[in-house]
């Protein structure tokens, strides 16, 4: 199996590079074993002022590999749920990484950005894309409630209906739109100039105070973050507890067999007063 990524080190810009393009980049075990070490391991440097994340290859990045997806553990009984949660915020910390280090983070997106791939990109500052990416919560498309980050920081990125919309249907929202409604910076006109144009942000920011860089960075998740710990830790509570393997079963086997999924009507009974 390929390596993650490469992180290289380039003055006080650091460019991490997803190298599994076999794959579509999608994160596996071995990207949440090492991701959070490497970004912290930058951190401590101190040399990086911006980090510029990429991908080798047509696609950003599938979303979750099987491998990782497996390792969250089942949820038939109480210690699997435990573990489930216990694993998820671990997961969900990996990402949250990179919205508490100094410098500022830069990410070039290319082809598919979809559910981790997407969780990922909303923790970065900034997104620039190119013509050919399209963003989507896959997660919805298999019977999961997204719970790595894209519901609780999509929802600062883009309008609530518009947010609502994408979380919903699980539809693919192409480059023209993520840039109308403010979800990356610009839209390039290939892979190569969306790399390029990523670059010339890092060097613009890399030229700046870094104390000023990490005092904005700060400011501006001050100003938004106070429900987004609450939402991460609400939604791992959720997964744990009401996670499904037999309607995620149904999706995934439905969706293979190219058929409509088939659920079970969701009953709520009704609330009941104390008896005698």
């Amino acid at each position: 199996m390929s390596e993650p990524f490469s992180i290289v080190q380039d003055g006080p810009i650091a460019r991490l590079t997803f190298t599994r393009p076999e794959r579509a980049n999608a994160l596996g075990a071995a990207f949440w074993q090492t991701f959070p070490g490497a970004i912290d391991a930058l951190d401590r440097a101190g040399q990086t002022r911006v980090l510029v994340i990429e991908a080798e290859g047509r696609h950003f990045c599938s979303g979750m590999d099987t491998d990782a997806f497996t390792a969250l553990g089942g949820s038939d009984t109480a210690h699997d749920r435990l573990r489930f949660r216990s694993n998820l915020l671990v997961l969900q910390e990996a990402l949250t990484r990179l919205e508490q280090t100094d410098f500022a983070v830069v990410v070039a997106i290319q082809g598919a950005c979809l559910g981790g791939g997407l969780d990922l990109a909303l923790a970065c500052d900034i997104r620039v894309c190119s013509e050919n990416a399209s963003f989507g919560i896959e997660e919805s498309n298999i019977a999961i409630v997204a719970d790595l980050g894209s519901l609780q920081r999509g929802v600062h990125a883009l309008p609530y209906g518009v947010m609502a919309d994408l979380a919903l249907t699980g539809r693919r929202m192409p480059a023209a739109e993520a840039a109308r409604y403010g979800l990356v910076a610009s839209v390039e006109a290939s892979d190569e100039a969306c790399r390029a144009r990523a670059l010339e942000i890092a060097n613009s920011i890399a030229s700046k105070s870094p104390l000023m860089v990490a005092g904005i960075k700060r400011s501006l998740q001050n100003a938004r973050d106070a429900a987004i710990a609450d939402g991460l830790k609400f939604i791992a509570n959720w997964n744990a507890g009401m996670f499904a393997p037999a309607e995620v079963g149904e999706a995934l086997v439905a969706r293979a067999e190219k058929r409509a999924a088939e659920f079970a009507p969701l009953v709520t009974p009704p609330a009941t007063g104390p008896t005698d």
